[in-house]
């Protein structure tokens, strides 16, 4: 057996395993599990047909019709675009129900999404089109401006606009009529994915250089939603709103697959705006939020506008630490709602560990829980031992919601997996009692409230400026964002170079969300014994605003 093979140590691990201990409850692991994602949405639809699904401004759809939708798409995609299983089709699009129709009609097909970030500008959207090989791309209009000029250089066959009409500048088809031609009969019959089968690769950024195209299965996915279903005790009477991006995979496993699965109504708001959030939640009785801190740190400052709103009875924080302080104001605003952290990648489809009831009165502030049923961690040395409880090491996870593989990348895949175990880079401890606890994470790696920036990819940019001799990106603490991008740059002698000029030059290649906030000029950098820039050294003598 290949130890990279994920998918191998998976159909042999789970002939072994059915009940798991969580927190005390017992639970079977496999009960509820649906052959794939679409079969999940075709359950919901079933039993709760005329319940709104995914609402969207004056727009919405029940479950049923979100159903009668996907199948007319998936034939569509069959017939007119020669969509077959195993097929990369690209979606460049904001929160909306056509997103969600073109995700679930891709599931019905067999077929892989591979969702991109509508920040990214159009050299940072090149490599995953590229890289993923996806023959189609599904984008809303506003974005066509980030690919016109690179088209040609991937494989995409189609382009197809999001909306009801045609854009007539655009080289591309109308979304809305894949909605309402062509007969279902084309897919009588169809062989729909199996559990393992691929169903999305998202693109996440890499330690060195390119972003890596996280491969998740079906089975990856479907098991991280119902670990929140079971966890959360979420039903159909919960609703949500999916402001964060719907294109990581918080917003796409954790709020829009959760909410399909357990028949609980979405609403969507294309852009996060903490106002629009709350007036949603007081509006529409919403019950469920998930986020990072820099979204709560964001409702908290609008909070003095708005009452306790009663109807939130749960919420989840994930991507990074809570402090503590922003904790205590939000249970001082939102007393009845039970506040649980998560520890989770992209690599593990959303959830690792989750903290099983409210953080506040669970004695363990600072803690994201324990891990879900169907995974186990560790943390290690640097030699790859197992430690005891309390020390810190690297965390390993592995399990039912860990990635196979990364998409099309070997050397990478083979360093990051080990007979299963996936090393997350993270620095951790787990305590006497299995809650796992964060310390540290990659030192290269920026949070920037939940948005993953590596300082290599900055650092790439900014060399490319003839003025930069020498650039080390660090991450600097900030009070909203937990982190924000700072680089610290000795320029070559014969240039002079400004703040504003080294932030216009690197907005006009990346997205806005990576550009640096604080601009430090230097005569030299510190190096090490063997010639590198100490970033230590870098975050010990500049690492302030």
């Amino acid at each position: 057996m290949n130890p990279a093979d994920n998918s191998i140590w998976l159909s042999e691990a789970v002939k072994g395993m059915k009940k798991e201990v969580y927190s005390n409850k017992e639970y079977d692991i496999f009960e509820e599990q649906p052959e794939n994602l679409y079969i999940s949405l075709c359950n919901t639809a079933a039993l709760f047909p005329e319940k709104p699904a995914l609402v969207e401004q004056e727009r919405q759809v029940t479950f049923k019709q979100c159903k009668e939708i996907v199948d007319r798409t998936a034939s569509n995609l069959y017939s007119t675009y020669g969509v077959r299983k195993g097929d990369r089709v690209a979606l460049l699009m904001v929160n909306s129900i056509d997103f969600c129709i073109c995700f679930y009609a891709l599931a019905k097909l067999g077929s892989i999404s591979v969702p991109l970030n509508t920040k990214s500008k159009s050299e940072e959207l090149l490599h995953p089109l590229e890289h993923s090989g996806a023959k189609l791309l599904v984008l809303d209009r506003q974005w066509w401006k980030n690919v016109e000029d690179i088209i040609h250089l991937t494989r995409i066959e189609h382009c197809i606009v999001s909306g009801s009409e045609c854009c007539h500048d655009i080289e591309a088809n109308a979304l809305g009529a894949l909605y309402k031609e062509k007969s279902l009969d084309i897919l009588n019959g169809y062989d729909l994915p199996k559990v393992h089968d691929h169903a999305v690769i998202m693109y996440t950024s890499g330690t060195t250089g390119a972003p890596k195209g996280v491969l998740l299965s079906h089975f990856n996915i479907l098991h991280g939603i119902i670990s929140y279903k079971r966890i959360f005790g979420l039903t159909d009477a919960d609703s949500t709103v999916i402001a964060i991006p719907i294109f990581h995979i918080t917003g796409l496993a954790a709020l829009m697959g959760l909410f399909v699965h357990i028949g609980g109504t979405i609403y969507l708001q294309p852009y996060f705006n903490a106002e629009k959030v709350l007036q949603c939640v007081e509006k529409h009785n919403i019950t469920f939020l998930h986020g990072s801190p820099t979204v709560f740190i964001l409702l908290l400052q609008e909070s003095e506008h708005f009452g306790e709103l009663r109807s939130l009875k749960k919420a989840a924080c994930g991507s990074a630490n809570m402090p503590p302080e922003v904790l205590i104001k939000i249970k001082k605003w939102l007393p009845s709602m039970d506040f649980h952290t998560v520890y989770g990648l992209t690599e593990t489809s959303s959830p690792a560990t989750i903290f099983p009831v409210d953080v506040y009165g669970g004695g363990k502030i600072g803690s994201s829980g324990l891990p879900i049923p169907g995974l186990s961690i560790k943390t290690v040395d640097e030699q790859g031992n197992m430690l005891p409880p309390n020390k810190v090491g690297e965390l390993l996870v592995k399990g039912t919601v860990v990635l196979e593989k990364y998409w099309n990348n070997l050397e990478v895949t083979d360093s990051s997996i080990k007979d299963g175990w996936f090393k997350t880079g993270d620095l951790a401890r787990i305590d006497d009692d299995g809650y796992l606890y964060i310390v540290d994470r990659k030192k290269d790696m920026i949070n920037r409230g939940g948005e993953k920036i590596y300082s290599l990819e900055v650092e790439n940019v900014l060399y490319r400026h003839p003025a930069v001799k020498e650039v080390a990106v660090i991450g600097i603490p900030d009070a909203l964002y937990g982190e924000i991008v700072k680089a610290v740059t000795a320029l070559n002698e014969q240039y002079t170079l400004t703040e504003q000029e080294i932030k216009k030059w690197a907005s006009e290649h990346m997205a806005k969300y990576k550009v640096p906030e604080y601009v430090e000029f230097v005569d030299s950098l510190p190096h090490t014994a063997s010639g590198k820039i100490s970033k230590r050294m870098v975050r010990e003598l500049y690492g302030s605003a």
